[in-house]
């Protein structure tokens, strides 16, 4: 374990000069650089780590805090990151229970006004740190920002990009028309406010795949306000063995997660658009898990149409979601 106040001339820097970012004009200007906080949750990741080191160091802001958890690693990681540790502020490396828990132990080291944390798969581009400092301090007011994410392969090669449209809180709740329509944020994007932060508290360790999100809906449940740079800020790498790409298991716990906000009245969603998402999620839960089980039991298509009718008898609120008509009307049809 290392604790270092940060250089920004340490020696392995040096012949990298080239890659220095370049600083907007208006930070320029701003004698205090707002303290941001980058946190690296890192287990057995040694063949990219040293690319989301990089991208962190290499931003050369002047008033960086970077601490990286790492989970007890077996592989190469201990050897990269003592390679850094000059330009790191505190690095660990000691068993935890899992990546939401390392998130959570580097909050408590985290001293930042602007807090956020890079997985280390995950690297930012160039630049990006003046540009959300610059943000930060042109709108003091804002909570959580978010640019535009870069989505690369294993390699780092460029496959798609993503830029989300979220500023409320019935927005980021509608998982079928808005986050699963390409609307969404993406985790190594996203800025947030030590204001917001000491309000809403730790991420949820009960979570295994979708606490970022539960933590950006804990925001705009607090009244945190939402702003957005349209700008690449990051690289979001696709890997083979990445959590998020076990579909089924995220969105269920999706699901789960917005479950018991939907049927909260006391959440700040109009009765209309509840009784929508409702639907949409009995639709989702309910109603394919039912068609999932007849086709399993090969039932007869009088049967199939008899426990449909008992279904929305029994959760009459099918009824008003658009997926259930869409499904529906194509049933009709068929027949």
């Amino acid at each position: 374990m290392s604790e270092n106040s940060l250089s920004l001339s340490p020696n392995w820097l040096e012949p990298q000069r080239t890659e220095q970012s370049t600083k907007s004009s208006t930070l320029q200007e701003i004698k205090h650089y707002p303290r941001i906080s980058i946190i690296t949750p890192s287990y057995n990741q040694g063949c990219y780590i040293e690319t989301t080191i990089r991208s962190v160091l290499l931003q050369y802001y002047p008033n960086l805090e970077y601490i990286i958890i790492d989970g007890g690693s077996t592989d190469n990681t201990i050897e990269i990151i003592k390679k850094y540790e000059s330009g790191i502020t505190y690095w660990v490396s000691e068993v935890d229970r899992g990546q939401t828990h390392a998130i959570n132990k580097g909050l408590a080291k985290a001293t930042g006004d602007i807090l956020a944390y890079l997985n280390s798969d995950d690297y930012y581009l160039p630049g990006a740190l003046f540009k959300v400092a610059e943000h930060f301090c042109q709108n003091p007011e804002t909570d959580l920002l978010y640019g535009r994410c870069r989505y690369v392969d294993q390699q780092g090669q460029k496959i798609g990009e993503q830029l989300g449209e979220i500023s409320q809180f019935d927005q980021i709740v509608d998982l079928w028309g808005v986050w699963w329509q390409k609307r969404q944020f993406v985790q190594p994007e996203v800025f947030w406010s030590r204001r917001i932060s000491d309000r809403i508290g730790k991420f949820n360790e009960s979570l295994y795949y979708v606490m970022d999100y539960e933590y950006w809906c804990r925001i705009l449940l607090a009244g945190g306000r939402i702003t957005h740079i349209d700008d690449e800020l990051s690289c979001f790498r696709f890997t083979t063995t990445q959590k998020s790409s076990q579909s089924n298991q995220v969105a269920n716990e999706l699901l789960k997660v917005v479950q018991a906000w939907l049927w909260n009245t006391a959440t700040p969603i109009a009765w209309n658009k509840r009784l929508i998402l409702q639907g949409q999620w009995l639709y989702q839960v309910i109603f394919l898990k039912q068609v999932e089980q007849s086709v399993k039991t090969d039932d007869h298509r009088l049967i199939r149409y008899f426990k449909l009718l008992r279904l929305i008898l029994t959760t009459p609120k099918l009824l008003v979601s658009p997926s259930f008509h869409q499904r529906f009307r194509k049933l009709l049809l068929k027949s």
